[in-house]
């Protein structure tokens, strides 16, 4: 049986605007499988024109209408207010309001009480609300200086910092359960880097808790595939982040762009942690940093949407891989297990950091770049 595609209420009207472009509908029902919707254009767009905020268009489907509707959209009108003007709200002050809106418009439902359910709700829907508001202002701002800047995708970076237990396996495999006898299964910390495009990828990054590891006994740090930095912890700080920008960052971009004949001029993407010097420490010239809200940062960084994922999805299948040659029940993968060292990660990672597409890290940029938000 074919299975039904139901859309979002974002999706129809998108489609409906097509076919007011002159586009056929044969091309837009195959694309979209075009319903009874097309005949209701005027009552969804009624229906869109009445929501207070375009938040939850994209995932909404149906134009059903919540229970207690005039105190749900009273509250989250007043939800976000408070939330533009940094009022901490809890749920008993957002549970009072409920009741409070609820007399005012003297709805005498009897069963109405602001369940955590139906709070949780408002606050959702509140959340994509102000996200949305706050990446739209962000990314206003960055449009224009990339506009006005002149810079094309290969001199806009993004770099994030990321932990790896690089002892940890695939879960659902029978390694994996026996692994939570493993005493030690080993992190550290790395940071990745490419730009818009994806075609310029700085070599990764790596911080250890070891100055030099006995894994290193035989190799130069410097004939490593990656750049290795210890800290007590093994964690970013910033005299490593800014010993990156200037050591790593910027000779990189600097030989990257004079190979393309690109004036040396970039600028780099990264969150507001307080692993990293303040901006004012990281220019050089024409390169400079740009933080993003911390408000933002974990939906739309790019590195975040899903690269950092694919890299260490990369990682353990080849460490996978590289464990069950020649072993036959999962005592023995555990005890392989135990002998892999920092160099042996190290060598993995940087494979499976160069295994990654252009196209997937130039995908990551969409929630930046697009105009569509």
């Amino acid at each position: 049986k074919e299975k039904k595609v139901v859309l979002s209420i974002e999706q129809k009207l998108d489609a409906l605007k097509r076919l007011h472009k002159g586009e056929s509908t044969r091309k837009i029902a195959s694309e979209l499988s075009v319903g009874d919707w097309k005949r209701k254009r005027s009552e969804l767009e009624k229906w869109c024109s009445d929501q207070p905020s375009s938040a939850g268009l994209k995932d909404r489907k149906m134009m059903k209408k919540c229970e207690h509707e005039k105190v749900s959209e009273a509250l989250f009108l007043w939800f976000t207010r408070q939330r533009d003007e940094a009022m901490p709200i809890t749920g008993p002050i957002l549970q009072e309001k409920a009741l409070s809106f609820q007399k005012e418009f003297n709805e005498r439902e009897p069963d109405f009480t602001a369940s955590v359910g139906w709070k949780k709700k408002i606050r959702a829907k509140a959340a994509q609300y102000m996200w949305r508001k706050n990446i739209g202002k962000f990314k206003a701002n960055f449009h224009c200086l990339i506009n006005n800047e002149g810079l094309s995708g290969e001199k806009i970076y993004n770099c994030q910092e990321t932990g790896l237990i690089y002892k940890m396996l695939p879960s659902k495999t029978l390694a994996s359960r026996a692994e939570a006898s493993a005493p030690d299964k080993g992190r550290m910390m790395i940071l990745a880097c490419s730009n818009a495009t994806g075609n310029h990828k700085l070599r990764l990054t790596f911080i250890g808790k070891a100055k030099k590891p006995r894994a290193f006994k035989n190799i130069a740090c410097t004939a490593l595939p990656v750049s290795y930095k210890n800290q007590r912890n093994a964690w970013m700080d910033s005299a490593i982040f800014r010993g990156w920008f200037f050591n790593e960052f910027l000779l990189s971009v600097e030989q990257f762009l004079n190979s393309l004949a690109l004036p040396r001029k970039a600028i780099l993407v990264i969150d507001n942690e307080s692993s990293h010097p303040h901006e004012d420490e990281l220019i050089s010239g024409n390169n400079r940093v740009i933080f993003l809200p911390s408000n933002i940062t974990s939906l739309c960084q790019p590195m975040d949407q899903g690269v950092l994922e694919a890299l260490k999805k990369k990682y353990r299948c080849k460490l996978l891989t590289t464990l069950i040659e020649g072993i036959c029940d999962r005592n023995g993968m555990l005890d392989k297990l135990r002998t892999v060292n920092i160099k042996d990660v190290i060598y993995c990672m940087a494979q499976s950091w160069e295994e990654i597409e252009p196209q997937t890290l130039a995908r990551s940029w969409r929630k930046l770049l697009s105009e569509d938000e």
